[in-house]
């Protein structure tokens, strides 16, 4: 007893050290996007605090970097996970900076305090060139850079910030071998939404889709030094039909990002309008690069005579339900093959059956799971036979042939021999004529395939359905389902046809949102997102109400409409 009560307090204790060492644990760091950039180009400096206190850091104090880059405006994000009943949070701080002087800079480490506590992050270095704009003319002056002119939209020059993927797991592979393609997302910049505007053609494929979840799971991940939010937009599973060079078309994906307004200006609601929220929405369309994938041919060497171009790995199960019956009785046989691979195109195995039995055609049934790791389920063949005659009849050995691509190498599998011990039924036969074999003789009886066990149902004669309640539900129902659904139909068409009215419509339900979200960011004691929150929600609310870009609502406009609305 006193042994199991120091277990006890023994790991309670482990639990609660590990916890506190956990909880105390808080590492912060400093990053840039691109440590690499031209005059004139934008580079966004990240703090990043994780840890269990991560979210009580306070805006940081940033070293002056004036002398080489223009503060542009700054943002944060922050996200806490429960894994495994431990939490996990980290807050992020990015300030927006543009490059202004050429050369190689180093950014010192920057102080974060956290309950009176100092942490600092690591120096990070970055590399100014010159711009083509900034280089000396050939008469040795140096042309002004023209800037646009006020509300002028200018195409979005996003180089590497966003750009789509097709990945494969495998670009060899033999005919009807599976392959998980891919097709990923990487941005550094605010995407809003998307759309497929072209999917891939698949010729020389059979193509089975991977469930995806409607909004897609983000993550981080790095791809030459650079950070990049990425995240799957579809995911296939490809068997080639047959051999030889495939190509995978690209895929064609229409993005709606949101630009920033980088026009510098000294007046504080312009700086606070200048957060991405305000900013413009603009239109991207990325591709990714087609594929090209080397499909081999079956191997000759040691292909079975039964081989119909099953490929992956398999197991087959037979069974029959009764190993006696008498004549004219029936017999349920089942074949399922179950694995991993294009289960939709496994055909029916072929097998012998005694000629005194009657055959019927299967009755087929599939299960298919698509994932990630491929496609795998099961198909089940089950075959109805009725013996015509007694005595000992023999089903002959079932069996499955399929290629191992893991292997390289052919499988067979085979079932046992099934013995039917069929005696004599009820029903007589014609005897049997001369000359005349078994197969030719016809049963004169009654199919029990189809037996009615039940008796039918009576009722009176003078009860008629015509003019019952039942009837005239019938005969309306339809027609108020046909109203209802017209007026719902003239109503969708209306939103999608009047953006006025479907902004009008969404209004309130959209400023709500804003407006608990305002209150959960009060709560929390952070005054400046409070506020942000709730202009946010005016603007959004007005720019619905009015019909107005929300990016550019000025005060006076919204008061000349609403003093014309008599509001």
């Amino acid at each position: 007893m006193r042994f199991k009560q120091f277990i006890l307090s023994a790991g309670l204790l482990t639990v609660f050290l590990t916890t506190l060492s956990w909880a105390g644990n808080l590492t912060v760091r400093a990053y840039l996007n691109r440590n690499d950039v031209s005059v004139g180009g934008q580079f966004t400096l990240s703090v990043q605090a994780s840890g269990s206190q991560a979210n009580k850091i306070a805006s940081p104090q940033l070293p002056d970097i004036s002398k080489f880059a223009r503060f542009m405006g700054s943002s944060s994000s922050q996200s806490i996970q429960f894994i495994n009943g431990r939490m996990s949070a980290s807050k992020t701080l990015i300030y927006y900076f543009r490059a202004i002087r050429p050369g190689s800079f180093t950014i010192p480490p920057i102080k974060v305090i956290v309950k009176g506590k100092t942490y600092k992050t690591n120096p990070v270095s970055i590399m100014i060139r010159r711009s083509a704009a900034s280089q000396p003319s050939a008469a040795g002056r140096s042309a002004p850079p023209q800037k646009p002119e006020a509300g002028m939209q200018t195409k979005p020059d996003l180089g590497g910030a966003l750009f789509l993927r097709a990945l494969v797991n495998k670009r060899e592979v033999y005919q009807n071998e599976p392959i998980i393609l891919t097709y990923r997302i990487y941005t550094r910049v605010s995407v809003t939404g998307y759309g497929i505007k072209a999917l891939p053609k698949t010729v020389g494929f059979w193509a089975e889709e991977i469930p995806m979840p409607r909004q897609p799971q983000t993550r981080e991940e790095i791809v030459n030094g650079v950070k990049y939010m990425v995240a799957d937009l579809k995911k296939m599973v490809l068997f080639p039909t047959d051999p030889g060079k495939k190509v995978i078309d690209p895929m064609v994906v229409t993005c709606q990002v949101r630009m920033r307004n980088t026009r510098p200006s000294r007046d504080i609601f312009n700086n606070f309008f200048n957060d991405d929220f305000f900013g413009r929405e603009v239109e991207k369309n990325i591709r990714s690069k087609p594929i090209t994938i080397h499909v081999l041919p079956f191997p000759k060497a040691g292909r079975p005579a039964d081989f119909s171009g099953a490929v992956g790995r398999f197991n087959m199960t037979v069974k029959v339900n009764k190993d006696s019956v008498k004549t004219n009785e029936t017999v349920t046989m089942t074949v399922k093959i179950s694995g991993s691979g294009n289960i939709k195109m496994l055909p029916a195995p072929k097998f012998n059956v005694p000629p005194d039995f009657e055959r019927y055609a299967p009755k087929i049934t599939e299960k298919i799971n698509r994932s990630t790791r491929g496609v795998s389920g099961f198909k089940r063949f089950e075959y109805v036979f009725i013996p015509r005659f007694p005595g000992k009849q023999r089903i002959a050995p079932i069996s499955f042939s399929y290629f191992d691509p893991a292997r390289k190498a052919y499988r067979t599998i085979t079932s046992s021999e099934f013995l039917i011990h069929v005696k004599p039924g009820a029903e007589s036969l014609i005897s049997l004529g001369e000359g005349l074999s078994k197969e030719e003789v016809q049963l004169v009886g009654k199919d029990i395939r189809f037996i009615k066990t039940t008796s039918p149902k009576f009722q009176k004669i003078d009860r008629y359905f015509y003019g019952s309640p039942l009837f005239w539900l019938i005969v309306f129902l339809p027609l108020v389902a046909l109203g209802g659904a017209f007026g719902y139909r003239r109503y969708q068409d209306r939103l999608e046809e009047n953006v006025a009215f479907a902004r009008s419509q969404r209004a309130n339900q959209l400023a709500k949102k804003r407006l608990q979200k305002a209150k959960k960011v009060l709560s929390e004691e952070t005054q400046k997102e409070f506020f942000a929150e709730i202009s946010r929600a005016m603007l959004g609310f007005l720019g619905d109400k009015f019909n107005l870009p929300t990016a550019g609502i000025m005060t006076d406009q919204v008061e000349k409409l609403m003093r014309d609305r008599h509001a």
